[in-house]
């Protein structure tokens, strides 16, 4: 009997132990995931790339905690994981954002979530300098980069970029890519006449240095007609200054896209709040660090360009006036309005 009594209790203290480092071990899982944050970028070289490097040098200073930045060849690639919970940041535009969101031309991202609307991102078809394609309807019978395969926005906005021209995809001859960076490889190499691309890419800049870059202008008949897609959400024409970038010699008209900060869904209230103050002490600092944001305002991180939902805790932050930026009634319409799409 006696030994029965132990064996019981043997049993008990062996059921007690294992709760305790199951409790212990789930706590420590929590306590690394606030030890460090990840930021999925655009490819190295890329001007989302560029920025998170900035971004998460602040944020590990503010917040104490390891940040990275981590380089993929597209958005495309890289927001599944944040639906997914197996990334904390992203940087995208609103194109790709609400295309992934929504599920349009790919799977649907529903977990996807806001922060803060960033910067504008100037956008354009570019050509070599030795060409004489000048103007974004000179590329009809031309080759030109339209398919990306690891960036579905891209592809929508080189559309929207043709069609502010008045052509589709049947105009021109298409080439196929794996990334933005091949695109520009096969504009140097000779292999394509244009290729879609940010303006101030490290590709770019270096492409320009090799055999000189121009950037083509939409010219619009009438100038103060804004083209704002239908296909690529809230993608939209923009005015550059001449020397405003190397590669735009003269004032042009080209096209623009809104770049936020998404999360997952259910990614910590605190972690969310911790972020936002930090880019309110930063913006300044990050604004010398990255030129691309030097027009940007902390204002703004509140935007009607916003194509998916912000997260519950960034709403709070805006609402409570914790930042600069304020959410208002529309504000609300359009987030629920997006959150209803998955209802």
């Amino acid at each position: 009997m006696p030994h029965r009594i132990i064996s019981f209790m043997s049993n008990n203290v062996k059921i007690a132990l294992i709760a305790v480092i199951s409790f212990l071990s789930l706590g420590s899982n929590a306590d690394a995931a606030r030890k460090q944050l990840a930021i999925g970028t655009g490819f190295t070289g890329s001007s989302m790339h560029m920025f998170g490097t900035v971004l998460a040098k602040h944020l590990q200073k503010e917040l104490r905690i390891r940040v990275t930045a981590q380089p993929y060849i597209g958005p495309s690639v890289f927001i599944p994981l944040v639906n997914n919970s197996e990334l904390d940041l992203g940087l995208t535009s609103m194109v790709d954002g609400g295309t992934a969101y929504a599920g349009i031309g790919r799977d649907a991202n529903p977990n996807i979530r806001a922060v803060a609307r960033l910067w504008t991102m100037p956008f354009a078809f570019m050509t070599r300098e030795d060409s004489d394609i000048r103007t974004v309807s000179d590329l009809k019978g031309r080759k030109v980069v339209l398919k990306v395969t690891a960036a579905t926005a891209i592809n929508l906005m080189a559309g929207a970029m043709l069609e502010a021209a008045g052509m589709g995809e049947d105009d021109v001859e298409i080439i196929y890519v794996s990334g933005v960076a091949e695109g520009m490889e096969a504009l140097v190499e000779g292999n394509a006449d244009a290729t879609p691309g940010s303006l101030r890419m490290g590709v770019v800049r270096q492409a320009d240095a090799n055999v000189g870059i121009r950037v083509l202008d939409l010219k619009q008949t009438d100038e103060n007609k804004q083209f704002v897609s239908s296909t690529a959400p809230g993608f939209t024409t923009y005015p550059v200054k001449a020397a405003e970038y190397p590669v735009a010699e003269t004032d042009k008209t080209i096209f623009a896209m809104e770049i936020f900060l998404m999360v997952p869904e259910n990614l910590e209230d605190e972690t969310v709040v911790d972020i936002l103050d930090a880019l309110h002490a930063k913006w300044p600092e990050m604004q010398k660090e990255f030129p691309g944001i030097a027009p940007s305002k902390v204002e703004d991180f509140v935007h009607p360009a916003q194509t998916f939902p912000y997260h519950k805790a960034a709403i709070k932050y805006f609402k409570d006036g914790k930042g600069k930026a304020t959410w208002d009634s529309e504000d609300e319409q359009r987030n629920q309005k997006l959150l209803d799409v998955w209802k």
